[in-house]
Order: C-alpha cells, then sequence, then structure tokens
C-alpha cells in the first residue's frame, strides 16, 4: 500500500485528518473500482444487444405513422427524417402504436418532452403500457402561430383549438388575451377542425405550414412562451434494432427498495465516466405512490463502459427496459 495512503488512514483512525485527505482517498478508491469493472467480462444482455445491431445506414423511406394530419410538426419531423417516406396520419397516439403493431407502418413519430412545457405524460404512459423501442430522436424548433379564417381578425378570435402540450407553450399569451381553450387531437387537426366551421370567432394554435395547407389567415405569430421552444420527437418501432451512428442510450426502471439504491446507480454513472442527460421520475399510473425512474445518456454499445454499466443496471434494479439505442438525428443534418 503506498505510504502516504497508510498515513491518511492513521490519520483518519486518530480523527486527525483534512477534508483534502477524504477526497484523496475517494478519488484513490473510484479509479480503482473502475478499473475493476472494465476488467469484467461482458454480461449476457451486452452480448443480447450486439445482436440487434445494423450495420446500415437508417433507412429514408416506409411507411410512417405519425399524429395528426398534414402540416403537424410530427409532419416536418417525418420528411426530414424520411424523405422517401409514405405518411400515415393518425388522430391519437395509440393508434400510432396500433398501426405499427399490426404492420400497416414501418415506424412512428411520437412527441416526448417540449423545452418549456416538459414531458408528454401522454406518450410516457404509453411506455408504461406498450412494447416499443426508440430508433432516433429530432428535435425540432417549434414557433407556434394563432390561425383563423380569411375574414377573421385577432380581435374576432374567442376560442383556440390545439393539442393540451401546444396551448400550455402558448399559455401566458392565452392568458393575456382572453381565450377560451379547446384540448383538440392535434396542431394540424385543430386547423383543419376551424377551417370546416367557418367561425371567425375560432382560432387555432399551429404551425405556419398548416396554415399554409388549410388556407387560413395568419393572426399572430411566435405566440409561445419562450423564444427557445422546441419538441423532441421519437421514431420507434416493435423492434429492436441499431443503425449506424447510434450514440444515445434510453432505459427505464425502478430503484431496489432500500436505502441508497438510486444513488448507488447514479454513481455507476460517473465512476464509468459516461454522460447522463436526463434523469426522470414519473408516477405509475394507478399504483401506490411508486416511481419509475427514465435515464437518458450518451454512449455506443460497443463501447466497454456502457456494456458494464447497462449489464450492472439489468442486475442491480427492478423492471429494468431497455427502451433503444438510437441516432440523435439533429447531428445528422
Amino acid at each position: 500500500m503506498n505510504e502516504n495512503i497508510k498515513k491518511i488512514i492513521k490519520d483518519l483512525e486518530k480523527e486527525n485528518y483534512r477534508i483534502e485527505d477524504l477526497e484523496k482517498i475517494d478519488k484513490i478508491l473510484k479509479e480503482k473500482y473502475k478499473s475493476y469493472l472494465m476488467g469484467l467480462d461482458d454480461g449476457e444482455f451486452s452480448k443480447i444487444l450486439q445482436n440487434r445491431i445494423i450495420n446500415k445506414d437508417f433507412p429514408k423511406g416506409g411507411k410512417i405513422a405519425l399524429g395528426g394530419s398534414r402540416g403537424s410538426y410530427a409532419d416536418q419531423v417525418g420528411n426530414i427524417i424520411f424523405p422517401k417516406g409514405e405518411m400515415k396520419y393518425f388522430k391519437r397516439f395509440d393508434q400510432i402504436l396500433d398501426a405499427i403493431d399490426k404492420n400497416e407502418c414501418d415506424f412512428g413519430i411520437l412527441p416526448l418532452e417540449n423545452s418549456s412545457f416538459g414531458s408528454v405524460k401522454e406518450v410516457y404512459n404509453l411506455m408504461l403500457e406498450r412494447n416499443f423501442y426508440i430508433l432516433g430522436n429530432y428535435k425540432l424548433d417549434i414557433n407556434h402561430y394563432l390561425l383563423g379564417n380569411k375574414d377573421s381578425n385577432l380581435s374576432d378570435i374567442k376560442e383556440v383549438y390545439s393539442h393540451p402540450q401546444a396551448l400550455g407553450q402558448c399559455g401566458k399569451y392565452i392568458e393575456r388575451h382572453g381565450f377560451i381553450t379547446k384540448d383538440y387531437y392535434n396542431t394540424a387537426l385543430s386547423a383543419k377542425f376551424i377551417k370546416e366551421k367557418k367561425d371567425k370567432s375560432l382560432g387555432a394554435i399551429g404551425s405556419k405550414f398548416a396554415g399554409e395547407i388549410y388556407n387560413l389567415k395568419i393572426l399572430d405569430e411566435n405566440i409561445q412562451n419562450e423564444s427557445n421552444n422546441y419538441t423532441r420527437f421519437i421514431i420507434v418501432s416493435k423492434d429492436l434494432k441499431i443503425y449506424k451512428n447510434s450514440d444515445k442510450i434510453s432505459l427505464r426502471l425502478k430503484a431496489l427498495d432500500k436505502p441508497g439504491s438510486l444513488i448507488n446507480i447514479v454513481e455507476k454513472f460517473k465512476i464509468l465516466g459516461v454522460n447522463m442527460t436526463k434523469l426522470e421520475s414519473s408516477p405509475i399510473p394507478g399504483s401506490d405512490f411508486e416511481f419509475v425512474f427514465y435515464f437518458d445518456f450518451q454512449g455506443s454499445v460497443n463501447e466497454k463502459r456502457i456494456k458494464i454499466l447497462l449489464d450492472f443496471l439489468k442486475e442491480n434494479a427492478r423492471d429494468f427496459v431497455f427502451m433503444g439505442a438510437y441516432i440523435d438525428f439533429n447531428r445528422m443534418f
């Protein structure tokens, strides 16, 4: 043992030490622990993932299930990721997953979270109920417009229709104008709805693209609460596939029911030098205050440290679910 370490240990026994000494010991122990972890053989789970790797570029076509109708924000993402794709539109998120399960569509596109209004809880609940995997994600800048019929003016609008997320993202504007809000399936379907109603007191919150498609009048623009407003969409499939350039991972788990279990999990990320980009807890619907934890982090399933981390989590957590190793498309375009 290093003589300096021996001295520090003796000082610890005598309660004669400096905080710097404790930090030094902690650093040495973590380095030794990391060295030990990195020397472990690959576990069964990381071996399974190796069989899901596809040494191909992500496809540019296929049948794509997404929400709303032409002009929706998901539609914009679909045309970016799948320039040769055939878009199929659905009112509800669960219908998107149904279409994938029935092999009517190859991929689906779902909104997961917004930078100013948080997670889309309906999608998170579907993650608990349904089996699907994330193959990619894309952050789309969201600029909301207030749309109305051609004979409408801003002063005419009494009610505004849109998806609850969009209404929330524009909450300050809505409150300032005293609008009555009406939840609807999707921003683009909201635009289509008020077009069909031909009522100048009705407005919709959606994209400029949706306004152009349904020949609506732009009454106001950039009405969201925050100027830096984006929504993160995920590309999903019923099959676990890991394409080239997949360097982001998502998973879900419950911590073991004992003190320090979650801290122990989080510490493994630090020891192995893995960059965790998101940790979110979500209540389980219908449970007695039970939570699951969602982790996003950077890394490839080919990296030794990622293999070690995943094998550890698989063996040291409850209800571990690997949600996907996928491509961050914002870095591809």
